[in-house]
């Protein structure tokens, strides 16, 4: 099975002003955190500013982990969001990942900051076909984003991005193993993979899981079965735990 595991990179500013050492020591915890998961994980894939809340670049959180691992560094992938980019920083972005030795970038659009309303006219598949044009693609794989039911994206959407030929789908947090099929139907007669997310079920996991709508009463009291049954539609799963670290290890152990 390849099953990755999705990591945060930490918030740039903590209270009301930026505080170097907090930064550091927040690194520090992330940098630990990706330790423990060598071994375990398949992947690490390192997410871009969530909620529009301002983080450590994913590329920069990625190569401060490649520095500390070396060789036990699982494979890595970072977000890129476009809606905080024109297509000449998206380009810088995607530069420093090759030169950094990432595997994949997931381009999506990314949650509206709070303080800056707007988006740029950048739509991650338009950006997609762009940085394929230039033959970014040649060095590094490009991801799109998808919902976790087809029923919920809209046929020009769906068509949208299968235009776009990226290497992966990676579906939202998903809680039905028959919808996660007919993705993965809809996308392996273009020959684009699917990568599943699976938010882990722990208590301090609900809120996020009720923010998104995400019902995970399906596979709550079998989240391994859950999981390896995913591992076998999909091409790989991608956990992720906002939450609670401890309860993300612990389904990874118990699924080795």
């Amino acid at each position: 099975m390849k099953i990755s595991y999705e990591l945060n990179p930490p918030k740039i500013v903590k209270g009301e002003q930026f505080d170097i050492l907090q930064l550091r020591n927040d690194i520090q915890v992330m940098v630990d955190r990706a330790s423990q998961l060598a071994g375990l994980a398949w992947g690490l894939h390192l997410t871009d500013s969530v909620l529009g809340i301002p983080r450590l670049s994913s590329i920069t959180a990625a190569i401060h982990i490649q520095k500390v691992l070396g060789s036990r560094c699982p494979l890595q992938s970072c977000s890129l969001r476009s809606r905080d980019r024109n297509f000449a920083s998206l380009c810088q972005a995607v530069s420093d990942a090759i030169l950094a030795d990432i595997d994949s970038l997931l381009i999506l659009l990314g949650d509206e900051p709070a303080n800056m309303p707007g988006i740029s006219g950048l739509r991650p598949s338009e950006a997609v076909i762009m940085l394929k044009k230039e033959g970014y693609d040649s060095k590094i794989k490009f991801n799109l984003s998808f919902p976790a039911s087809i029923k919920h994206c809209p046929a020009k959407a769906v068509q949208k991005k299968l235009d776009a030929r990226p290497h992966s789908f990676v579906t939202q947090s998903i809680s039905s193993l028959s919808d996660l099929g007919e993705i993965v139907d809809t996308a392996k007669p273009h020959g684009i993979k699917v990568a599943a997310i699976v938010m882990v079920p722990s208590e301090k996991n609900r809120q996020s899981a009720s923010i998104i709508g995400l019902d995970w009463s399906g596979y709550e009291k079998n989240a391994v079965d859950f999981v390896r049954q995913a591992a076998s539609i999909a091409d790989r799963v991608l956990l992720t735990s906002p939450n609670s670290f401890k309860s993300g290890i612990e389904l990874l152990r118990q699924l080795k």
